[in-house]
């Protein structure tokens, strides 16, 4: 569905929010002052519940939707036994394939997932297995020079121009077969998982280079990328600094460098932040760009007033993420009121949920469909902050947000979490298999409840 922009009005709020502060303005910078602490003392604070859940009952909750419907659905549906792989395109109210095409996107996301389980739940060959087929085949399609994997093949790895256009229609991903930045992260991701499962160490130099290779394309001053979410008369800028690249990056480097040190990614992972907080945040109403010309300056288009909430969200509880990995207690509370900002201005305070795109500012014009994902990273972020601060408003947020995915995303019947649909979610998507942000979510926040309940409630107390 395609849905239709709408405004919300007194988007910002300019005045006292729970945990946030008040919002003022200097000349033409964005500022905040503190009007709720967020830290506390570990050694004080108990969180034994999170609002109405207590945290043995989350663990459970999250125990059950990874491990006894998540997993077990995937392996009826999504994975290819016989030819490796993960094929997406399922009826998840129907129960069956819709397609057997597969994308590059979605195997390199696959291939972490299930390192992912195997580092940090279960030692299941199983896991291996599925995330090691993947791999064997996207890697019979690997360029030979620094080129984009192909976007889009079939089941047997033939490229495959059409599935990019039945994916990017009903999700907005690429319409092109020749592939993209984020197919290679994608990938480079996933095997650097792999290597640390395996032990192939190969698999990590594989990563590392695609890593690097991106970069230096995203480097060049031509550099192309078509950001689909406006207009195409105005979505391509020349050499564009995109933030959901800088998204992606950051998060894939900073996952290698909690293996081993590498002074070539920690020089990454540092541009990522620097891009990100210094450059891609706008100073005049403190929300995230998503695109900027090469030189970071401000495009003179749709893209000067252009904030992608959705991004914006999961990119900053990346850098506090960062943040926790360098010991970094500046950039960790900085980065906190930022994300509270984006969260509270996405609020649907008529509906409920969150609104993924801001697409002018100024105009207050919105995208008002509400999708599965963003909802998810908004979790991932406020349990973050309750782990490791105790955080208040998080806790409400979180509580919030878990009984609207609740309400809104589950359905009685489906194989999978709905990803999607209108403002209300009384019309929704069925044809996709969400086995990324979803399952990503799923394990991070059921790794910091295991982590909290070891410690006996308290808080982790890092950067206190």
């Amino acid at each position: 569905m395609t849905p239709k922009d709408n405004s919300r009005r007194k988007f910002i709020r300019q005045n006292s929010i729970a945990g946030i502060g008040i919002l003022t303005t200097k000349g033409n910078e964005y500022n905040i002052i503190n009007s709720d602490k967020t830290t506390h003392d570990s050694e004080t604070l108990l969180i034994n519940t999170i609002g109405q859940f207590s945290l043995e009952n989350l663990r459970n909750d999250y125990n059950k939707y990874l491990f006894d419907r998540f997993i077990p659905n995937m392996d009826k549906l999504v994975i290819d036994h016989e030819f490796g792989g993960f094929m997406c395109n399922v009826d998840i109210a129907g129960w069956k394939v819709l397609s057997t095409d597969k994308k590059a996107w979605f195997e390199g996301r696959g291939i972490w997932i299930y390192s992912f389980l195997y580092n940090k739940f279960k030692k299941d060959p199983r896991f291996l297995e599925i995330a090691r087929k993947s791999i064997d085949l996207v890697m019979t399609l690997r360029p030979d020079d620094d080129s984009f994997w192909i976007s889009s093949f079939d089941q047997q790895g033939k490229p495959a121009d059409s599935v990019g256009a039945r994916y990017g229609n009903q999700f907005g991903l690429p319409t092109s077969a020749k592939g993209d930045l984020y197919g290679n992260m994608f990938i480079a991701e996933g095997l650097a998982e792999y290597a640390l499962a395996s032990g192939e160490e190969q698999y990590h130099d594989i990563a590392k280079k695609i890593i690097l290779g991106c970069m230096a394309k995203y480097d060049e001053a031509d550099y192309a990328y078509h950001v689909n979410y406006l207009d195409p008369e105005i979505s391509n800028v020349p050499g564009s600094r995109v933030l959901g690249h800088w998204m992606i990056f950051l998060r894939s480097v900073s996952q290698m460098l909690e293996v081993k040190p590498d002074a070539e990614l920690e020089s990454i992972a540092q541009r990522c932040v620097n891009a990100i907080i210094n450059h891609h945040l706008n100073p005049h109403y403190g929300l995230l760009n998503e695109v900027l010309n090469h030189d970071f300056s401000r495009p003179v288009n749709e893209f000067e007033n252009f904030a992608y909430l959705g991004h914006g969200i999961e990119t900053l509880w990346m850098v506090m993420a960062e943040a926790i990995r360098k010991n970094d207690a500046a950039l960790f509370h900085k980065t906190i009121e930022i994300f509270k900002r984006h969260v509270t201005v996405a609020t649907d305070d008529v509906y409920g949920g969150y609104f993924r795109s801001l697409d002018h500012v100024d105009n207050n014009t919105w995208k008002v469909d509400k999708v599965l994902w963003l909802h998810e990273e908004i979790m991932i972020g406020c349990m973050m902050l309750i782990e490791h601060t105790g955080d208040i408003w998080a806790q409400q947020c979180f509580e919030k947000t878990f009984n609207y995915i609740q309400q809104k995303f589950i359905r009685p019947g489906y194989a999978f979490w709905i990803p999607g649909g209108d403002r209300q979610l009384a019309e929704h998507q069925t044809g996709r298999a969400e086995h990324y942000h979803h399952p990503r979510h799923l394990m991070l926040n059921l790794l910091s409840i295991n982590r909290i309940l070891e410690r006996k409630g308290k808080t982790s107390g890092i950067f206190d």
